[in-house]
């Protein structure tokens, strides 16, 4: 047996140069890169590694860990789950930082492969800087934080470890059914001991990805299940979009006339103008999707997780209490929710084994002008809230009314008077989707803003709509821009971000300067965390911390005059080129100006509060209280009970 001699380090960066996966007999490298912030943990361990012999490997420097990390969870969603970064940080605070995008990429089954540092094995110097110390556990370390969080995690103590562990990692960051964050967590002397490794840790690796259809009982219980529908709905998920099977669920729907939703990790898996899809389901869905669930007996959920936004908290899906579901996915955990039938394989090549039994037995849905009738009523809705705008009329009967219903004269006026603001938000979403190219990717993850996004943006571009709404994580959108622009450089990028997001992690804009990766980050700036006011104040609670308001020393409250922040000279400061916008004039002015530009771009654009889209025949669970002096808070209360009684339970 031959062996080489060298660091855990070194092998590590030889292996990850080894990793290749294939799938429909396209074969490419694993890992692009790494993204860094070197520390003391691990800048002479694994950092000399990287700087002696990085083969292939791309280093990248990042400066924020969990900013980082976002960006190597959207270069991976951005390539369907073929490619990744891998990151690695420090240990203690560095670590943790990355425990927040560990969460954001296992909850979205999205692969992350990251290299927490760690304490000494030796613990001869311990404690050591950053060091985190449980006295009754001293074999504990801030990287345990990872354990819940992630698919897989180990910690490499000995050298001869190593080689399992990575073995392993790659098993579950190549799983279909079971991806999401790998972490190795690495010892700071571990990284730099040398071993003598076998060279067959280190021959070409190839992860097959398999297209396993369902196996033959599975089928037949989805075809009985679909004969016997009327009026089934098709909801394509994120699995959808990974299996690269959006013509085949179009081949699907059209033959038997059945109509598609999609869930906002599905959404562009394909194309919003076919003539059977009814846009987003569910709380932030459109009104024909959510219509169309009156009467629907069965639901064919593929490739989706069920979450409450997708179900409606189990409202908008059952409205018809004898509706059946219908689970295709490679994933039995989520296959077994809502008491589906399940059917396990690939999303592909299970709905071709399906689509051929069923017109074999000349299926077709009961639905006869239902859906299109649905589809003008929605196309007619959608393009009057992108086109409503506020031209100084003032607010109130007669004058502007908001869409959002808790909106205030106080709320407007002072917006207006203090920011200078203009623009709706809907509108803002209509201009930007006029002005961007056809296949310009948009990026966004929290807030308002996928809700308008899932309602009004519509787009036939394959995998341009990139929306993390798993773990909605505020701080996502503008690292995640710069990873889905290292992804396809050759696309327009635009993170669409609120002003909160944006004051939460702007890390990675010098990041993406740094890379000559052009990205155009739009803020959408109401002086507020404008989703949760809504939310707050829709539930009879006073807006209370959720606007950015200055401390009014009269009454002790944040309650007085709104912050102004010039987000465009934050901008400046990093780079970038700066648009202002308080008008809709502007605001496509700015468009149109930043598309011209080859530098990354911020458009600082003052929207007016409460002039997002509002919810469709959408209804979401949250914790109203009970017991309460205010007569809105009880009025909110009721309607979560009334709800909750026509509401599944489980």
């Amino acid at each position: 047996m031959s062996k080489t001699r060298m660091t855990v380090g070194q092998a590590i960066v030889k292996f990850l140069n080894q990793q290749y996966i294939e799938m429909d007999g396209k074969e490419e490298p694993f890992v692009d890169g790494m993204f860094t912030i070197f520390g003391h943990g691990m800048v002479v361990g694994l950092g000399q590694a990287l700087e002696e012999d990085p083969g292939h490997l791309r280093v990248y420097q990042g400066r924020n860990e969990q900013g980082m990390a976002h960006a190597a969870i959207s270069y991976a969603k951005q390539h369907n789950r073929r490619k990744i970064i891998a990151c690695t940080s420090s240990i203690g605070v560095g670590a943790a930082n990355m425990v927040t995008a560990a969460l954001t990429a296992t909850i979205n089954n999205i692969p992350l492969l990251l290299f927490p540092s760690d304490y000494f094995a030796t613990r001869q110097p311990d404690p050591v800087l950053q060091q985190l110390e449980v006295p009754n556990d001293l074999s504990m370390s801030a990287s345990d934080c990872f354990k819940p969080v992630a698919k897989y995690w180990d910690r490499i103590s000995r050298p001869e470890q190593l080689m399992s562990a990575m073995v392993n990692a790659m098993r579950v960051l190549t799983d279909t059914a079971n991806c999401g964050t790998a972490v190795i967590s690495l010892p700071q002397d571990v990284q730099g001991e040398s071993f003598d490794f076998p060279d067959y840790f280190f021959q070409k690796r190839v992860h097959h990805v398999a297209r396993r259809v369902a196996d033959d009982y599975d089928i037949e219980k989805a075809v009985e299940m679909i004969k016997a529908s009327k009026k089934p709905m098709f909801i394509a998920g994120g699995g959808v979009r990974y299996s690269e099977a959006g013509q085949t669920a179009m081949d699907f729907c059209k033959a038997f006339n059945i109509p598609v939703s999609q869930t906002q990790a599905g959404h562009s898996c394909l194309p919003d103008s076919f003539d059977l899809a009814v846009g987003g389901i569910g709380v932030t869905g459109g009104l024909a999707a959510n219509a169309l669930c009156k009467d629907c007996d069965l639901v064919i959920g593929v490739g989706t997780r069920f979450n409450d936004f997708v179900t409606g908290s189990k409202w908008v899906l059952f409205r018809n209490p004898d509706i059946k579901v219908l689970a295709i996915n490679t994933s039995e955990f989520h296959a077994e929710k809502l008491d589906a039938t399940r059917c396990i394989g690939d999303a592909k090549v299970t709905l071709e084994a399906i689509m051929e039994k069923l017109k074999a037995d000349g299926y077709k849905s009961g639905y006869t002008t239902e859906i299109q009738d649905i589809r003008k009523v929605w196309e007619e809705e959608r393009l009057r809230v992108l086109g409503v705008q506020y031209k100084g009329e003032g607010f109130g009967e007669g004058k502007f009314v908001p869409c959002v219903p808790s909106w205030t004269e106080k709320i407007m006026n002072d917006f207006v008077d203090q920011i200078g603001g203009t623009i709706t938000e809907s509108n803002a979403v209509g201009i930007l989707r006029e002005e961007a190219d056809d296949d310009a990717i948009v990026v966004a993850a929290a807030g308002s803003l996928p809700a308008d996004l899932e309602r009004l943006w519509v787009t036939d571009a394959p995998n341009s709509y990139n929306m993390e709404y798993g773990a909605s994580c505020m701080g996502y959108e503008i690292a995640g821009a710069f990873g889905a622009k290292l992804a396809e450089p050759d696309k327009e990028v635009y993170a669409l971000v609120g002003d909160g997001s944006f004051m939460m992690l702007n890390s990675e804009i010098p990041t993406a300067m740094q890379e000559n990766a052009k990205i155009t980050v739009v803020v959408f700036d109401n002086c507020a965390f404008g989703c949760i006011n809504n939310l707050q104040m829709g539930n009879g609670v006073g807006s209370l911390a959720t606007e950015m308001r200055h401390r009014n020393e009269t009454t002790g409250k944040l309650d007085g005059d709104y912050c102004y922040t010039d987000f465009g000279k934050i901008g400046e400061g990093f780079g970038m080129k700066a648009f202002y916008a308080k008008t809709p004039d502007e605001f496509r002015k700015a468009v149109q100006d930043a598309k011209k530009e080859s530098v990354s771009c911020i458009i600082d654009a003052k929207v007016l509060p409460k002039t997002m889209a509002e919810g469709y025949e959408s209804w979401w669970h949250i914790g109203v209280a009970s017991t309460s002096k205010s007569d809105e808070v009880k009025a909110a209360r009721k309607r979560i009970d009334d709800h909750l009684a026509e509401a599944r339970m489980y």
